[in-house]
């Protein structure tokens, strides 16, 4: 197998490692979209994406480019546009091509291409589509015939692998989020943990389409009927052998065993693929559910004020860590200390001695009615923050009612305002009896401004 570099140029990557990689890597995003048309076909004329980028520096105050030659100037705009296509030329991301008639074009590789596309999908943030994809598997197995088995086979192989692809790719882009949220993210990002949770994670990740997923196109929908048609294929030693003749002479493969292998394989990839879905799946549902977890236990700690340990902690934190010359001796008293030999860490061993229960004398009233209530309340104050509770508490709101605007819930205190935040964060646990659908309109509720959404009731 060839090399990566064997493909291509082996400095690349160096035009986004370069210190100018922002206006490169601007400029790269407008030769793509400026010659990604079917007439184009990746193939532009050169004045007329000069012309694109001599606009685009004319719009911004870039730095100075660090990789200039001294004798290619680079200080006015078409000069900047000119440096940037012999930089892309000379790494490997354009081709320069003579048409005839003064006339030259800029060809962008299909490496380029692929890689373009991915970079410009992870800054627009484009998110994959689940809508249907099951389903598309389905009808293709469906409606197999024999005379286009290579065509439905191939085309459910290949479906069956973007699902998987896919939903393998969300696991990883929840732990990115869940990554973030535990070891990047301080107490001074409260409002930015609340954007990313709130509105980002869950339109990015959890949207409409993932619904579908476990809904109208879920997997228990359409699991047997798919591995049904599968076995009916495999089972039927006619259709297989029509099969293996047909990929011989499609994919020209002269081993009747080996076209008969590749027929099998695929079968097989189908098979297993949504054999296994079923877990995938799973295994998302738990990395979410590991993340609202997470992100739930953080909005707590950071909201915490009360005189339990965690508040007194939580506001002794931000005590130490919003003062820059805070003195940490007068909260501990650090000493060097030194092992003399090896012998002074030894413990002579004792004989064991069984310990006897004494009875223990306590005296209730050294403990007031009040106090003793104050304990109790404290220790039952965690559990009014559980996904249970917070079930429960949404069907006390609802009241029989279908549905209910967050602006209509009274948020009179710490606790009603950390209940309204977990009701939209467990609304996609496993379990709930209830949905939230975001209104898009900003609301004012008791000093509490937020984006308003709406509560509303699912029935099991």
């Amino acid at each position: 197998m060839a090399h990566l570099f064997d493909k291509i140029n082996s400095n690349f990557f160096s035009v986004l490692s370069s210190p100018n990689k922002k206006t490169y890597i601007d400029c790269i995003f407008i030769i793509y979209r400026a010659i990604d048309s079917i007439e184009d076909a990746y193939q532009g004329d050169r004045e007329f994406i000069v012309s694109r980028l001599v606009d685009y520096f004319d719009e911004q105050t870039t730095e100075e480019f660090v990789d200039v030659d001294e004798d290619e100037p680079a200080r006015t705009s078409r000069q900047k546009a000119l440096h940037v296509i012999n930089v892309l030329k000379r790494n490997g991301w354009l081709g320069e091509e003579e048409l005839g008639d003064y006339k030259t074009s800029l060809n962008l590789f299909d490496y380029s291409i692929q890689i373009i596309d991915i970079l410009e999908g992870i800054q627009n943030n484009r998110q994959s589509e689940y809508t249907g994809e099951i389903f598309t598997v389905y009808s293709l197995l469906s409606s197999f015939t024999v005379d286009e088995g290579i065509g439905v086979l191939e085309q459910a192989y290949q479906k069956t692998n973007d699902i998987i692809r896919k939903l393998k790719s969300l696991k990883a882009n929840i732990y990115r989020y869940y990554y973030d949220i535990t070891k990047k993210q301080s107490k001074q990002d409260l409002q930015i943990l609340l954007e990313k949770l709130l509105v980002e994670y869950k339109q990015n990740f959890f949207d409409s389409a993932y619904y579908n997923l476990k809904t109208t196109d879920s997997l228990p929908r359409y699991k047997r009927a798919i591995l049904e048609s599968i076995s009916k294929i495999q089972n039927d030693e006619q259709i297989m052998d029509n099969l293996a003749l047909m990929v011989q002479k499609i994919k020209r493969i002269e081993d009747y065993n080996e076209a008969f292998l590749y027929i099998e394989d695929r079968l097989r990839f189908i098979t297993e693929s949504f054999t296994a879905l079923e877990h995938l799946i799973l295994a998302i549902d738990r990395k979410n559910e590991q993340y609202i977890s997470a992100a739930a236990a953080k909005i707590l700690f950071f909201t915490n004020q009360s005189d339990d340990i965690e508040g007194i902690f939580n506001r002794l934190f931000q005590i130490v860590l919003g003062q820059r010359d805070f003195d940490y001796t007068q909260l501990f008293y650090l000493t060097q200390a030194r092992n003399v030999d090896t012998g002074s860490l030894y413990n002579q061993r004792r004989m064991r001695i069984d310990t006897i229960a004494e009875e223990i004398t306590f005296d209730e009233d050294l403990i007031s009615d009040e106090y003793r209530q104050e304990k109790i309340k404290a220790l039952l104050k965690n559990n009014i923050y559980g996904k249970k509770e917070i079930d429960q508490h949404v069907k006390m709101l609802l009241d029989g009612n279908p549905s209910i605007d967050a602006s209509q819930i009274s948020l009179e205190t710490q606790e009603d305002y950390v209940r309204l935040i977990l009701i939209f964060l467990y609304s996609k646990s496993v379990g709930m009896h209830y949905d939230v659908v975001p209104l898009g309109k900003e609301i004012r509720n008791n000093y509490v401004t937020f984006q308003n959404f709406r509560i509303k009731e699912v029935k099991a």
